[in-house]
């Protein structure tokens, strides 16, 4: 941890320099570089010149890290450490040592995904405090900046969390705290990022029009705080997060599943804006084969075989491509544009109306509540075009079901299917199946190892490691 915040405290001077340059459709953030050198003081005592440091968070986030569509995301690295993706990269790239479960504490990839995570925090922490000290800004400024820090700090936490366990919550910018911070629980996490959440609700608008969901919302901390709640089993909060998105009449799932990932989808709570207007996602840049054999990722052949017959989205989501060998390779098609455009098409969607449907239903399981769980489940199901399920009170066969349903409609989105897998202690059960070489502790990954030496307090390693 010592690294990752020496390296953050000349790394926002260098953020707000070189990523003002963002800019965004939305007159909130889209505003011009200064000509010269900017310190935090100066930043934050002019309007413009804050949302461009938060528009900086964004270009990061969308760059690199966990919710990055490049092949640094989690949706690939993690999806080629399950089920999801096979790797036809180098033995020695990122994505083909998590494929080959050859990760180890001192892995780049692993020390990446920590050190840039916490960089990102570090960064929207201090825009946090740049506008809660600023006496300059104005308050419509002041609190939407604030609200979509908070969100953001819980967001990548609620990530780091569920994928290396406990670990340090960091909430401030402060040298002398940060380098020797201990971890937090599990719970304790889960709690900072429900408080971070509940404060975010009073400073961020209800909703945003479609086509304009870059930033987040209530209805994006909502989707959050049902995410969280259904990872701690409170299957009462669940459901009252869920409705307040799913009742939200802005927020409807899309007939067509070719619209579901378009920039004005009506289905997307939360989008991440591309960084020029001709470009579009980098999820359709890594995924989308023009060529075979693959050079980076493709689908699993058991994962493709695994969709029930008639499922729409094995149709619309799921491309192939044939060699000169006629082998077929199948790949993630839910982004459909692989390059520019005349004007961008389609928007990264880091949280849409689907899961929604998904947690509750599950949540209705398990209060026993099987008719509301089969109306949300046949939802899903009946827009993939696939028949209702049947009235049944067997909570082992809708928990199955619900597992099934998320692995089709969730696949290769930002980790979804590990984090599920965890959620279901489903992983020592599956993986085994697929992948010779899992073992339980795979279930986290190893903390960095550099990180422990530099602050001992990070200990101990997580167990396997």
């Amino acid at each position: 941890m010592k690294s990752t915040i020496i390296k953050n405290i000349i790394l926002l001077s260098l953020l707000l320099l070189t990523l003002l340059l963002c800019k965004s459709c939305d007159s909130f953030t889209d505003v011009g570089l200064p000509k010269n050198q900017i310190t935090r003081d100066l930043v934050f005592k002019d309007d413009q010149l804050a949302k461009s440091a938060m528009a900086g968070v964004y270009r990061s986030l969308e760059e690199t890290g966990f919710l990055s569509g490049s092949s640094s995301g989690a949706q690939v690295v993690l999806g080629a450490y399950v089920d999801e993706l096979q790797s036809y990269a180098p033995t020695t790239s990122d994505v083909s040592v998590f494929y080959q479960l050859s990760h180890m504490a001192s892995s780049s990839k692993i020390s990446s995904l920590w050190t840039t995570t916490y960089s990102q925090i570090y960064n929207i922490n201090a825009v946090i405090e740049g506008v809660e000290n600023s006496e300059n800004l104005s308050s419509e400024v002041r609190s939407r900046l604030k609200g979509e820090g908070l969100f953001l700090r819980a967001i990548l936490h609620l990530y780091l969390v569920q994928t290396f366990g406990s670990m340090p919550y960091v909430n401030s910018t402060n040298y002398e705290v940060n380098q020797s911070i201990s971890k937090s629980t599990i719970a304790q996490v889960y709690a900072q990022c429900k408080a971070d959440l509940d404060a975010a609700l009073s400073l961020l608008p209800e909703t945003l029009a479609t086509g304009n969901r870059i930033y987040p919302t209530k209805m994006a901390a909502y989707t959050l705080l049902a995410r969280i709640a259904y990872y701690e089993k409170n299957w009462d909060a669940a459901i009252q997060y869920s409705n307040s998105v799913i009742n939200n009449t802005q927020y409807k799932m899309e007939a067509d599943l070719n619209k579901v990932f378009l920039k004005d989808s009506s289905g997307s709570i939360w989008q991440l804006l591309p960084f020029s207007s001709i470009y579009n996602t980098y999820q359709g840049n890594v995924f989308i084969l023009n060529t075979a054999p693959p050079t980076n990722v493709a689908l699993r052949q058991d994962f493709v075989n695994d969709f029930e017959p008639g499922d729409g989205r094995r149709t619309a989501w799921v491309g192939q491509k044939t060699d000169s060998q006629n082998k077929t390779y199948y790949y993630p098609f839910k982004y459909k544009q692989y390059s520019t455009s005349t004007s961008s098409l389609e928007y990264s969607v880091v949280l849409r109306v689907e899961e929604l449907y998904l947690i509750r239903s599950e949540a209705y399981v398990k209060k026993g509540q099987y008719d509301l769980a089969i109306a949300d489940l046949n939802k899903i199901r009946n827009r993939a075009g696939l028949l209702s399920l049947t009235t049944t009170t067997d909570p082992t066969i809708l928990i199955n079901a619900l597992v099934r349903e998320r692995r089709s409609e969730l696949f290769t989105e930002f980790g979804h299917r590990f984090y599920d897998l965890k959620q279901h202690d489903l992983l020592e059960t599956v993986m085994p199946l697929k992948k010779a070489g899992w073992k339980p502790n795979f279930r986290l990954l190893p903390l960095p190892e550099k990180e422990l030496l530099l602050n001992p307090k990070l200990n101990p390693q997580n167990e396997g490691y």
